[in-house]
């Protein structure tokens, strides 16, 4: 059960941040966030395993704590901009160390592939990393070019729209390339990726 419901609070925070962020602007509690952050960060940091997690942690962590020293506002906004970058380093770091991050998310389900589905989740995680390196700087650039309430929202609620488009896209598309492929209901799908979906980062 906990399996369950750490990653759905996770995920709450996460969609919560952006409005959260602007109305602690408002209040002038900007660099709060920021703190908690970096705090989480370095917490971590000393409980990864792996060398490079570790480091890249211990990095954020200080890059988080000097914006909440230098900058009251605009570093704020770019939280999103650095988790887009660390997905962006996650998903597509395993189009150079294969397994593609796609296949490792099918092999949870399915440990053998059927030929063919390997090509084609890497390439469905070359069309993720390139979403989420496209968001980087639009989520940078939008409060400063267009406001704090168009970032609010792209941030918190229109970005995930283009997620579940992307999402639904490709499993009404995944019918038609692969018909007679065993496709599992997309509920029993999300449940074991909430539940096994660590074993994807080991090694």
């Amino acid at each position: 059960m906990g399996q369950v419901v750490k990653p759905l609070i996770i995920a709450g925070i996460v969609v919560a941040y952006p409005f959260l962020s602007a109305y602690l602007a408002g209040l002038g509690f900007a660099s709060f966030e920021l703190i908690v952050f970096a705090a989480l960060t370095l917490w971590r940091g000393f409980t990864s395993s792996g060398l490079i997690s570790r480091l890249l942690s211990f990095l954020l962590a200080a890059v988080l704590l000097a914006g909440a020293y230098f900058a009251k506002t605009y570093f704020v906004w770019l939280v999103p901009s650095f988790a887009y970058l660390w997905l962006t380093f996650l998903f597509g770091h395993t189009l150079w160390s294969p397994p593609s991050f796609i296949e490792r998310l099918v092999r949870l389900q399915f440990p053998e592939l059927v030929p063919g589905i390997a090509e084609y989740c890497r390439n469905l995680t070359w069309v993720w990393t390139l979403f989420f390196a496209v968001n980087i700087a639009i989520c940078a650039a939008l409060p400063a070019i267009i406001g704090q309430t168009a970032w609010a929202l792209y941030t918190g609620v229109v970005v995930y729209g283009l997620m579940g488009l992307l999402g639904t896209g490709e499993w009404f598309y995944r019918h038609k390339r692969f018909p007679d492929l065993e496709i599992p209901p997309a509920l029993e799908t999300f449940k074991c990726i909430a539940m096994n979906g660590h074993k994807v980062f080991k090694g």
